[in-house]
């Protein structure tokens, strides 16, 4: 075997599971995709695609990522209920189920702490 195929199959054998799209529990799959299906819809507009930030809402990877201002699920779902009108950010209370908010949020800090990587995650189903 040539020296950069060992490389390469070296790097994939030591590359982290979640950036393979692999890892974690079929539950915890599920609720990624279907996260990433609700921020799709309800988030991305402002919040920007992938999670990857806009100039227009808050950066959710810094707000969501360990020490952010919404790092904590309680705190991230009681923004999302509410919303922040002063801000722009209208409440979700009736837009979207408790379960939907959850998920969004294991979507996005997934992608805050770099264990779900940008595009579309794989459909467990």
């Amino acid at each position: 075997m040539c020296r950069s195929a060992l490389l390469f199959a070296a790097f994939i054998l030591l590359m982290p599971n979640a950036a393979r799209g692999q890892g974690g529990s079929a539950n915890e799959k599920a609720s990624v995709y279907e996260g990433w299906r609700q921020y799709s819809v309800h988030c991305a507009r402002c919040h920007g695609q992938d999670v990857l930030g806009n100039p227009v809402a808050a950066n959710l990877l810094v707000s969501v990522a360990p020490g952010g201002p919404t790092a904590e699920q309680e705190a991230f779902l009681t923004v999302v209920l509410q919303g922040r009108p002063e801000r722009g950010m209208p409440a979700f209370e009736e837009a979207m189920t408790s379960e939907q908010m959850e998920a969004v949020y294991v979507y996005v800090k997934g992608r805050a702490e770099k264990r779900v990587p940008p595009g579309r995650p794989k459909d467990p189903g």
